[in-house]
């Protein structure tokens, strides 16, 4: 951009401004009128011409330097990107042939834990008597534990770590199991491949019997604490990490905006025998005080306690009187002198435009800053850090830990700084008055990114959870906040550090900021393999030319929303069904849109047969193989080539349809059935979802594919016998009144209020269940590219993506695919239909 700026100053200075004296002397004897000593009014202007004209050669020279260098710097940078996409690929085409082999051994060291509440994850046993690793871990309650053999066994809580996020339970029945290997992240480099591996809901909210594998590699790694990988788990699911010899390298246990992190295998091997023993690893690393609360009825093991309501061993906890801002006027001049706005220097936010900036504390005399860990920046990063009372200083990013939360960040400035000393959390008592403070990165009235000097400063309490137990988390009474103030601090009624913030009631306490503070100074780099292409892609270049020409975008009232397969040269594209909720076009691989009509369909699988005015297309054939077997590598084709791989995750197995809606979350009106409850989320068992649908809360549904919903008991028998067959995510055309306009929909139902059915989210296909045969992939696919054809390495079309999942817009996974010997036989049951309706 400085460049780009530059040569435009030049450009103006040296041409608009020049271009009439470039080739004149820069002062000739006739500039000036020797007989009146004055300058003429047109030689002042030649002079001031070129003047300017040299200074816009020089400038323009110096920017064309600076353009060669920049176009030099992308060159090294693209190159680098080539050469480590190219080793990234060898090492993953490599490990292809052994995938099979690979998930068979580890498979059965993966199992999946279910709670009471029905929540489940992933766990790995790492002991032959039925020691189990998973995420989290601080419960004390028993859990159901299903294996890949179809038993399911019962398992108590052992140890765990609520600062990495882990814990460990024991399997209650007695036998041998088989454990997996350990393995080490001491040398892991990003780019070396990875399986990720774990339980994650089907599309009808139950689970597989076998965990689903993906495949990727380490994009970034701090060796012995955390990295992240390629592959996006399903909510909850927390994965293990796989190297390709079967070792844990890790548990996906937290997940910071799109990206999950994993807890290196090491934080596990290094406290195994006080997990085992059942203790509290937090109390080990960093005890509270001797005159800590915590340490009330305690007894001789208080690391081991778990599960104590804080009434019973408080007795009534009262709400804590305000305090007077002149009894903590002190602790908000520190904290507004100390806290500071961290500006990356190196990363934009999230319009892409300005540079993502969140808050900090600087806790040391020579420029130490601690803050967050939540807010993606990593180590090496640049940073401008702003002062309140107006000076801007450079800065570096040191160690981050987003499992934690917290961070240290090093002011490069020469100078001494103010700062906020550092104290222990473990003597604050509930009602104890406490400072919170950071800078919000928006302005409030106007919207715009802030650049405020004074911080939002607030005055909060101590609160104490309703479960007793010493963790990483210092509790304090709901505060005013926006974001932005994420790594701000939170102090004591002394202006003294006590947390960092990392939300609007509590933060991390800094005993664990201290106890990390050795290990968080040390890190001054990472290692990362981001950005690059799918290092597969290139193996299916040239396979897939020729499918390439046989697909086409789907567009609903002009929008994408699928990819459709040309299925016979005469203009039959095949699609998913349930997308086709308005005004057919597709758009063909010469660019042009032509109208498309839908001739005949298969709820059952979700397809739909389109016929477009265009002849000599050219079509596929679908293989009449078997379906592929576990791990076979296979890819997506869109138009334009744009290639998709992917490895399969699970085989073929039946989806059944998820539950279906059954009228809840309504009541009766006069015109007939209104939604009045609307939402979704964790653990949702009572709000309707609308999520996928064009439904709106306070909406009126007056009737339901022709069929009259005067009331809620009408509604229901409707939906129980009309729509029996009917699979959630299929359209449906609904009249209903909004606001007290009638308008008709063509749209799927709700979906019903069910356990897990949180899991299923807004990113989902709508039609993600009920189908007879399906095998999963961890093909990524965004939601209007499902339709296109999977090939396998030989160019074959294995299938049809059906269903696409997702954690985001953008992070895809897992896709569902028809096989194509059932897309063959649909498809000619499709064109036999279409023509003996004579259309």
């Amino acid at each position: 951009m400085i460049v780009s700026c530059l040569r435009a100053i030049a450009l103006f200075i040296g041409g608009t401004m020049g271009t009439q004296s470039i080739s004149q002397p820069l002062i000739p004897s006739s500039t000036f009128d020797h007989s009146t000593q004055r300058s003429s009014p047109m030689e002042i202007n030649s002079v001031n011409f070129r003047l300017p004209s040299c200074l816009g050669l020089l400038l323009l020279a110096a920017v064309t330097s600076l353009t060669t260098a920049s176009v030099q710097a992308d060159d090294a940078i693209r190159k680098g990107t080539r050469e480590k996409t190219t080793l990234v690929s060898v090492a993953m085409e490599s490990s292809l042939e052994g995938l099979p082999k690979l998930y068979q051994k580890v498979s059965e060291s993966i199992v999946r834990i279910e709670t009471a509440d029905k929540v489940n994850k992933t766990g790995v046993i790492v002991s032959s008597d039925g020691h189990i690793v998973v995420r989290g871990g601080a419960r004390s309650d028993e859990v159901k534990v299903h294996l890949i053999d179809g038993r399911t066994v019962t398992a108590k809580p052992a140890g765990w770590s609520v600062e990495w996020n882990l814990g460990v339970m024991k399997i209650k029945e007695e036998g041998s199991l088989k454990a997996i290997q350990l393995g080490s992240t001491k040398d892991l480099k990003a780019g070396e491949p990875c399986l990720v591996i774990g339980y994650t809901p089907r599309g009808d909210t139950k689970f597989d019997s076998s965990p689903t594998a993906r495949f990727g590699f380490i994009d970034r790694s701090v060796p012995n604490r955390w990295f992240t990988t390629t592959c996006f788990p399903g909510f909850f699911e927390d994965a293990a990490v796989i190297d390709m010899d079967g070792r844990l390298l890790g548990i996906d246990t937290g997940r910071v905006n799109d990206q999950s992190y994993v807890t290196a295998v090491e934080k596990f091997l290094a406290n195994r025998d006080e997990l085992f023993a059942g203790k509290n690893l937090d109390w080990i690393r960093y005890p509270p005080n001797p005159d800590s609360i915590y340490r009330i009825n305690a007894g001789d093991h208080p690391e081991m306690l778990r599960g104590r309501k804080t009434e019973d061993v408080l007795g009534p906890v009262k709400t804590p009187a305000s305090m007077a801002d002149a009894k903590i006027s002190k602790a908000k001049e520190i904290a507004k002198e100390s806290t500071v706005r961290l500006i990356s220097k190196d990363r934009l936010a999230y319009d892409g435009v300005h540079y993502d900036r969140w808050s900090g504390v600087i806790v040391s005399e020579d420029g130490y800053i601690l803050t967050c860990g939540h807010t993606s920046q990593l180590p090496g990063e640049r940073v401008t850090v702003c002062l309140s009372d107006g000076r801007d200083l450079d800065a570096v990013t040191l160690g981050t830990n987003p499992i934690s939360d917290v961070g240290l960040v090093k002011i490069t400035s020469t100078g001494s700084w103010p700062f906020a000393e550092i104290a222990d959390t473990s003597s604050l008592n509930p009602g104890d008055p406490l400072v919170a403070c950071g800078y919000p990165a928006i302005d409030g009235p106007s919207r715009q990114f802030s650049t405020a000097r004074t911080p939002l400063i607030n005055s909060t309490a101590v609160k104490i959870p309703s479960y007793f137990l010493w963790s990483p988390e210092l509790v304090t009474e709901y505060f005013n906040g926006n974001g932005g103030m994420s790594g701000g601090g939170i102090f004591n009624q002394n202006g003294q550090y006590v947390a960092v913030l990392n939300n609007l009631a509590g933060g991390v306490r800094s005993e664990v900021a201290k106890v990390q503070w050795d290990d968080l100074k040390q890190v001054e780099s990472i290692d990362t393999a981001t950005g690059l292409p799918h290092p597969l892609r290139r193996r299916f270049v040239a396979q897939s030319k020729a499918v390439a020409q046989s697909v086409v975008e789907v567009l609903v009232d002009s929008k994408p929303v699928s990819i459709g397969t040309i299925v016979d040269a005469g203009g039959w594209i095949l699609t998913k069904a349930s997308a086709l909720d308005g005004e057919v076009s597709c758009r063909l691989a010469d660019g042009s849109i032509v109208d498309a009509d839908k001739r005949a369909e298969s709820q059952e699988n979700d397809l739909a047969l389109l016929k477009i005015e265009v002849v000599g297309l050219v079509d596929v054939e679908f293989s009449d193989n078997e379906p592929p077997s576990m791990m076979q590598i296979l890819c997506g084709v869109g138009p334009d080539q744009v290639l998709q791989p992917g490895i399969v995750s699970i085989q073929t197995r039946a989806i059944p349809p998820e539950p279906a809606w059954t009228g809840d979350s309504t009541v009766d009106t006069q015109d007939g059935v209104k939604i009045i409850r609307l939402g979704g989320g964790w653990r949702n068992k009572i709000n309707l979802s609308t999520e996928g649908t064009k439904l709106e809360r306070n909406d009126i549904i007056v009737s339901i594919n022709a069929h009259a919903t005067p009331n809620i008991a009408r509604l229901t028998q409707i939906l129980a016998s009309n729509f029996k067959d009917y699979c959630t995510g299929d359209l449906v055309s609904i009249a209903l009144l909004r606001k007290g306009a009638p308008m008709e929909v063509r749209t799927p139902l709700p979906r019903a209020s069910v356990e897990n059915s949180w899991m299923i989210g807004k990113h989902d296909s709508p039609r993600r269940s009920g189908f007879n045969a399906v095998f999963d992939t961890d093909i990524q696919l965004l939601l209007h590219e499902v339709g296109c054809p999977v090939i396998d390495v030989e160019g074959r079309i294995r299938g049809i993506a059906i269903a696409s999942r997702g954690r985001t817009e953008t992070q895809r996974g897992p896709t569902s695919v028809l096989p194509s010997r059932v897309i063959a036989r649909v498809t000619k049951q499709l064109m036999a239909e279409a023509n003996s309706k004579g259309r």
